[in-house]
């Protein structure tokens, strides 16, 4: 018999010879391990919610790595997280039927994949009491108590309901068909609130917002009749589908309602007539219950305008203006934070990109003159990213990226005082998707956690100016396999590239492991897609594939880089709006001047740069195979944007606020559009698309391919189409595919 001591000395030998497998399996990994599901980074929550009293928070997860989800339950302090809720649980439903068909040794179109993404469960949302759930699963309705058994179905109907959530305990507001209806669940009686949506005229109705109270409904109605209408074939079925979106702008209407149905006729606000295109952002109700905020982008999305409508739909209604700001350029999403406060109705605060970055302004409205008043809470090159009042209404918690640019933090501000507390922070990294509950004088703040290395968890604890360093922060899944955290990744390194313009390029890149400076390695340049999005950051993201991706390279011998050009989030007005009039202007410069420094600072050869990426990123590097030739060896274009004529037409909002309008400005989107040097291409290019993608429609590389053929640059690209994928690929195989393809592309062009 072995001794303890022997014991224990095999036991740690065994653990780390396991622990070395580990580390060194992660150099083995192939394209089809990194894409497969169930992933090898877990499965991330998704829904997850705190509940109104801030006590406790549920979220969907599979422990499989599997669809659908199961909904778990966990005290806000912290626990185990238990299954409260699974698809089993729900009353029975007949299959939905398929007609025999004896032909069925082709594809089969509903195959287990799409399976079980129709039976997920999802859109849950808390009663006011918190003491039940209502959710959604294939359209319909359901209502579940907590420790209450099964869950009660509500409707049953061929059109989804949407958009449900409570009203007070008893009333649940939602969608059907366009309009809004409220079901009161004590008595099964419904009501309609809206009658304007009108599908076949293109009439909708959006943006309900109920008062704090549940007395009033605020919503819009859109009359979309002269949106272009979008075709996107579908080739999988016997017969080809070209189902129809309609996008462009729209004519908006404001109004208001009693959610008890007792006014036949809504009330419409009519603010100042707005001017050029734009439209409502968001809505909000005073705290009591009577005054309604609004803003509003107008002036061909360059203006933003908050009123404050006193009174509504009263006799002494009064419409002030509390903020009007126009940027030459376009206006910031991030502005669009703001919220009253929960017990005085005269007092909001507000964001404002004004001085440059991102702020928060604290205004108060007197609505005996008709006039309101703001000054700056926060100040600094830095932006806030999100807020909320304190239930008491005399405190502000808001996320910011003050202390990095590559993380963010979340901070504690007194209203009264100015003074501002950083909230204990497990560690530096990013923390997101925040939530906070509106009852408790010291609120629970939900939020998700993660690194470079380390997938999103979340994370709850207290908020207040006194939790400097006293109060717990309390982490409430572990959702990542432990043979995951055991993977030894090639570390990012962070650094700030000098532009030509005297401006710092935030970057991060990857070394191989054996990284010799006196020998000339070949590097791939990743670029992030959205344009407006940011990448160096000390955080996961949808990226986690690319991420993954990126280390095989560097196993192969690649440097890998990764910059937030021109355009990214993060780093204020100026960085963002620089791409202004010129799509693959100074965010191209930043492309070339960042290969340059690494070609001068890290050993990179000059002949052997790649470059990939999707939908914006995928345009980029379209631009850059084109133009620069000199810079750039390969490059794969995923899902790309290659002419931004078509993409007006797909997302009008977005194109305009950089480019204008195509007849207003056409050699804006001349020069911004890679088809329209499609004659220079001289080096490799792979084009990847998916064929049903309602974003960036595939016509786009269509179109490209066959100005490509017309040029007689056959010897120089190729393409693959993804007969299932949309814009955002969900198949594994899909992703495998892609990857192994662009892998052997740089591996025959880059070696």
């Amino acid at each position: 018999m072995k001794s303890k001591t022997s014991v224990k000395v095999l036991f740690s030998l065994f653990t780390f010879i396991f622990c070395l497998v580990l580390s060194v399996s992660a150099q083995n990994l192939t394209v089809r391990e990194i894409m497969a599901e169930p992933s090898i980074a877990g499965q991330r929550v998704e829904g997850e919610k705190l509940s109104p009293d801030g006590t406790k928070v549920i979220f969907l997860w599979n422990a499989d790595g599997k669809l659908p989800r199961d909904l778990y339950m966990v005290p806000a302090s912290g626990g185990t997280p238990q299954i409260i809720l699974r698809v089993s649980d729900l009353p029975s439903s007949p299959p939905r039927s398929t007609p025999e068909n004896k032909l069925d040794y082709g594809l089969i179109v509903r195959d287990d994949f799409v399976k079980a993404r129709e039976v997920g469960l999802g859109n849950f949302e808390w009663s006011p009491d918190s003491k039940r759930l209502l959710f959604t699963q294939a359209g319909d309705l359901y209502v579940f108590t907590i420790g209450g058994g099964k869950p009660k179905r509500y409707t049953k109907t061929q059109a989804a309901e949407v958009g449900a959530r409570f009203i007070d305990n008893d009333r649940i507001l939602y969608q059907q068909a366009g309009n809004i209806f409220v079901l009161n669940i004590s008595d099964a009686t419904t009501v309609q609130l809206t009658r304007e949506a009108d599908p076949a005229r293109f009439i909708s109705v959006g943006g309900g917002t109920v008062s704090k109270d549940g007395k009033m409904l605020a919503y819009t109605v859109s009359d979309s009749s002269k949106f272009r209408p979008l075709f996107v074939p579908n080739y999988l079925g016997e017969f080809t589908e070209a189902p129809t979106f309609r996008r462009g702008w729209s004519e908006q209407k404001l109004y208001v309602v009693p959610t008890d149905a007792s006014r036949d006729a809504p009330f419409e606000i009519k603010l100042p007539k707005q001017e050029g295109v734009g439209g409502f952002r968001r809505t909000a109700w005073a705290a009591d219950g009577r005054s309604l905020m609004v803003d509003r982008v107008d002036k061909d999305t360059k203006r933003r305008q908050l009123f404050y409508v006193h009174n509504v739909a009263s006799k002494d209604e009064k419409i002030i203006t509390v903020s009007d700001e126009t940027d030459d350029k376009w206006q910031a999403s991030l502005s669009v934070i703001f919220e009253p406060n929960p017990k005085d109705p005269s007092q909001l605060f507000f964001c404002s990109e004004k001085d440059g970055f991102n702020h928060l302004y604290m205004a108060k409205v007197d609505p005996a003159t008709g006039t309101a008043e703001s000054k700056q809470l926060t100040k600094g090159p830095w932006q806030v990213e999100w807020a909320k009042w304190t239930a008491g209404g005399n405190a502000i918690a808001y996320s910011s990226t003050e202390e990095s640019a590559d993380e963010r933090q979340f901070y504690f501000l007194n209203a009264a005082s100015g003074e501002k507390t950083k909230l204990q922070s497990y560690e530096k990294g990013m923390k997101i998707s925040p939530q906070m509950d509106e009852v408790n004088p010291v609120p629970t703040l939900l939020y998700s956690f993660s690194q470079w290395q380390t997938p999103d968890e979340l994370y709850a604890q207290k908020v207040c100016d006194a939790c400097k360093e006293g109060e717990a922060v309390n982490r409430l899944t572990k959702t990542v396999p432990a043979s995951f955290d055991a993977r030894k990744w090639n570390a990012p390194r962070f650094v700030d590239i000098p532009s030509r313009d005297g401006k710092k390029i935030a970057s991060k890149f990857y070394r191989p492991a054996d990284f010799d400076p006196k020998k000339k390695y070949p590097m791939v340049i990743f670029v992030h897609g959205a344009g407006y999005l940011q990448n160096t950051i000390n955080g996961w993201n949808n990226y986690y594939r690319e991420f993954m991706f990126n280390d095989l390279l560097t196993r192969r011998g690649y440097v890998v880089l990764d910059i937030d050009y021109r355009g990214s989030a993060g780093y204020g007005r100026d960085w963002r709006t620089d791409v202004y009039d010129f799509l693959g202007g100074k965010d191209y410069d930043d492309h070339i001047d960042a290969i340059d420094f690494m070609v001068k600072n890290y050993a990179v050869d000059p002949n052997k740069v790649g470059v990939y990426g999707g939908s914006y990123g995928g345009f980029m590097a379209e631009m850059l195979i084109f133009r620069a030739p000199d810079k750039v060896a390969a490059a794969a274009a995923l899902r790309p944007v290659a002419d931004w004529k078509n993409y007006y037409a797909s997302s009008p909002t977005y194109t305009a606020q950089r480019l204008g309008f195509p007849d207003k400005n056409p050699e804006a989107y001349k020069r911004s559009s890679p088809i329209s040097y499609a004659d220079k291409l001289q080096k490799p290019l792979l084009i990847l698309h998916g064929m049903v993608d309602d974003n960036v429609h595939v016509q786009d590389s269509q179109q490209l391919i066959e100005k490509l053929i017309r040029l007689g640059k056959t010897q120089y690209f190729e393409a693959m189409l993804y007969p299932s994928e949309n814009h955002g690929f969900v198949r594994p195989e899909s992703w495998a595919d892609e990857y192994e393809r662009i892998l052997a592309f740089f591996e025959k062009h880059l070696k």
